[in-house]
């Protein structure tokens, strides 16, 4: 078998696929709105897998709204009420979509039953319904939600009340586990298909640390290092209170855990749009072949 060796010449006058980007930042910091629209085809090429269920007030928006990791189930009954039982235990359903207990915020449908998912449903449909679909973005929004998930998976598995109780450190690289094996499927998955990927997730509250500001994920340390490790790039979005202008930055040092492996983003601040970014690559692309 003959090995095909690749040799990297990059084209910055289009925009990468499978691509991992990680959107940190303060809650309503805009990271929702920006990644609702963050692609070629505008909101159009952008699906949403909401788990903090605030992305449906983002105008345009395509949402999946995503309550748990795994399949909710219920007790499942006969017609007169009772529960169906099989060697002595209840059997088990998957409590459909609509009945498990949320309701549309606004809209025409405000209060009536909305259909909510699991991580693992959504999985599975993306798999087998994508070359029907229009989207090339997929964006979890946020892996802070999420991990609050795993965790308590995790306490129940191991039979602990608290994150820490866990005996020589099991229940946080559980967790970890947990976490990135679906960040893992999710970028197999848009590598495989040419789509790109957006993890939100909030920002730790500043701090500073012998004179020095740190900025970090709000997640624990061991989460953190695994989900930057896995990131292509990693921005942290801020907005000015006086002129609401938005911005992402991508400026780099020790204590700032962001960052970016396209050399035409790395230590640059930039609008917060899309667009911007596209023609900063574009710019960079043209520099280089005037050199």
């Amino acid at each position: 078998m003959d090995i095909k060796v690749q040799t990297i010449q990059n084209d910055w006058s289009i925009m990468p696929s499978g691509i991992t980007w990680f959107f940190i930042g303060q809650p309503k910091a805009g990271k929702s709105t920006a990644a609702a629209s963050w692609s070629d085809k505008g909101s159009k090429g952008v699906l949403i897998l909401d788990a903090d269920l605030g992305a449906d007030f983002v105008e345009g928006a395509n949402i999946i709204p995503i309550v748990s990791v795994n399949y909710p189930t219920r007790n499942k009954l006969n017609k007169n009420g009772t529960e169906v039982m099989s060697d002595g235990a209840p059997v088990k359903e998957i409590i459909p979509p609509d009945q498990r207990g949320y309701n549309f915020r606004t809209g025409k449908n405000k209060g009536k039953p909305m259909a909510v998912y699991s991580i693992a449903e959504t999985f599975s449909w993306l798999r087998t319904s994508w070359s029907d679909l229009s989207y090339d973005t997929i964006v979890i929004d946020t892996i802070t939600e999420v991990n609050k998930w795993i965790e308590d998976i995790v306490k129940t598995e191991l039979g602990i009340k608290i994150m820490g109780d866990g005996e020589w450190g099991t229940d946080w690289g559980l967790a970890r586990r947990k976490n990135v094996d679906i960040i893992l499927r999710l970028q197999k998955f848009v590598k495989k298909v040419g789509a790109n990927l957006i993890i939100v997730g909030h920002s730790k509250n500043t701090t500073m640390v012998d004179g020095k500001a740190q900025l970090s994920p709000e997640l624990p340390r061991g989460l953190t290092g695994a989900i930057t490790a896995k990131a292509d790039v990693i921005g942290y979005i801020t907005g000015d209170k006086n002129t609401n202008e938005r911005k992402i930055s991508f400026k780099s040092y020790d204590e700032r855990t962001i960052g970016s492996r396209l050399e035409p983003l790395a230590q640059k601040e930039i609008a917060l749009d899309y667009n911007a970014i596209v023609n900063e690559l574009k710019q960079f692309e043209t520099n280089k072949e005037k050199q």
